[in-house]
């Protein structure tokens, strides 16, 4: 997963992939994710908020700076190109394929971070969650809330959360539909994850 301590490696990383995409046909995976375009960019919605990718990049439809983290994932969501129908079943990280390798940080890193940052807070979550885009839906499991989310096109995330009781601590759990890997690689969809946790720490403010 990204280290966000060592912020310059992964701008080459960046730089890497803004070469890939200069030389890139990017009209039919962008057709191909039913992306519209302007100005010759693919338009990309990613947790409520657009951006353009072209050859030159990857940047942010309002002019706004956009993190490294989300100019890396939307590259590689162009030069991927998956296609497909998201198959309605989430599952864990742990079980996507070969994803139980990295389960142990995602606990940590993504999920307990949103535990820890809306412990106690249960309506500011969901308020957070609403403003990305997100809405309650059904799971089998018993949870105080369970947030679906279309992070991109093709790509839905759901987050299951518990708050704090006397006896327990806040729980959050992030699954993914069980095709996310038509779209990205696994490290890219464990950092989709923790984009959408910042994201929310950012709406819940």
């Amino acid at each position: 997963m990204f280290d966000s301590e060592r912020p310059q490696v992964y701008e080459e990383v960046y730089a890497g992939l803004v070469a890939r995409l200069a030389t890139a046909d990017l009209k039919a995976p962008a057709m191909g994710l039913g992306l519209a375009q302007q100005d010759g960019a693919a338009r990309v919605p990613l947790l409520g908020r657009d951006y353009l990718v072209d050859r030159a990049g990857v940047r942010a439809a309002d002019g706004a700076p956009a993190a490294f983290t989300h100019r890396i994932v939307l590259a590689y969501y162009l030069l991927h190109g998956g296609r497909g129908e998201p198959a309605g079943r989430f599952v864990p990280y742990r079980e996507l394929p070969g994803g139980a390798d990295f389960a142990r940080n995602m606990a940590i890193t993504v999920e307990g971070r949103l535990a820890g940052a809306f412990s106690g807070r249960l309506g500011q979550l969901e308020a957070a969650c609403q403003a990305l885009g997100g809405a309650r839906t059904a799971t089998e499991a018993r949870v105080d809330l369970a947030i679906a989310f279309t992070a991109l096109p093709g790509l839905p995330l759901m987050v299951t959360f518990n708050d704090a009781d006397e006896d327990f601590p806040a729980e959050a759990k992030l699954f993914y539909d069980l095709t996310a890997p038509n779209f990205l690689d696994l490290e890219c969809l464990a950092v989709l994850g923790l984009i959408l946790v910042l994201e929310l720490e950012a709406a819940g403010a």
